[in-house]
């Protein structure tokens, strides 16, 4: 009979740590990559890394004088609003990821409050 509980309680425990590994680190795998897919696609439109790379250089190859000082200007506004749009983007995904992970321990706080409170 002590071998039928102690394998009861390992499976138990078990499932425990089972979903504990699919509920945190397999979720925040799932939307760390559709946040990373979310960001691929969005620096289709705001160039960022090419942006920088050719920050220095006039806008569209104009290689007059105007053309060398409109060119930074320019791009050190898109590089920014690229910054802060992917920052924006960041925060909204923190913060509704957050309440994500917190309903387990709410679930477990309000069953302990529940079995004490009666």
């Amino acid at each position: 009979m002590l071998s039928v509980a102690s394998y009861l309680a390992g499976r138990f425990l078990h499932r425990i740590f089972e979903f504990l590994e699919h509920w945190y680190p397999g979720s925040f795998r799932v939307a760390g990559g559709k946040f990373m897919e979310l960001l691929a696609d969005w620096d289709r439109f705001f160039a960022l890394r090419i942006t920088v790379r050719h920050w220095h250089e006039p806008l569209y190859q104009d290689r007059t004088f105007i053309g060398y000082i409109l060119g930074p200007i320019f791009r050190t506004g898109r590089i920014i609003l690229a910054l802060i749009v992917y920052l924006l983007a960041a925060a909204l995904a923190g913060l509704l990821y957050l309440p994500w992970l917190l309903i387990p321990p709410y679930i477990i706080y309000k069953i302990l409050t529940g079995i004490w409170m009666s």
